[in-house]
């Protein structure tokens, strides 16, 4: 069960996908999704993200997505964290490997395949185009103290 992989406390959630290897074991069904989807996970749920969503994805060699989409309100941003394949943005295919790290603008007509014979593996992460965040060190604070870490 998902939720047995869930940490959580009233300032935080950590959930324990497991090796890279385990992803396939996710699926989704409708109505979460138009049509089945293995080797997919999304996290918002089990983070308690309002803001963010964000997925676990694997793709097999020779598989991908068989259709375009593109989104109404949210970027989408793709980071590839093993494996290679393509991305297929506006009619121009990208070959991505890992540590490719792709944003997408909403209205980007999109789909991705994996062309090589090991699996392809990424994190998609999507939020509000409209937002803005003041990330990097902008919004980090100093807190006093140090951590005390477990022997």
């Amino acid at each position: 069960m998902l939720n047995d992989r869930t940490v959580q406390d009233t300032h935080f959630a950590c959930f324990h996908a497991g090796p890279m290897e385990g992803w396939t074991d996710f699926k989704l069904e409708p109505p979460d999704v138009p049509m089945p989807a293995k080797g997919k996970l999304f996290l918002r749920n089990l983070l308690g993200s309002a803001g963010l969503e964000m997925s676990l994805n694997v793709v097999q060699p020779d598989k991908g997505i068989p259709f375009l989409h593109k989104h109404q309100e949210n970027d989408e941003v793709y980071v590839v964290v093993g494996g290679r394949g393509q991305f297929f943005v506006d009619g121009k295919c990208i070959d991505v490997a890992e540590g490719s790290v792709l944003r997408l603008g909403p209205p980007a007509a999109r789909a991705w395949r994996n062309n090589s014979d090991a699996p392809l593996y990424f994190l998609c992460i999507q939020h509000r185009a409209d937002s803005v965040v003041h990330g990097g060190t902008l919004d980090g604070k100093g807190v006093e103290g140090k951590p005390t870490w477990p022997n």
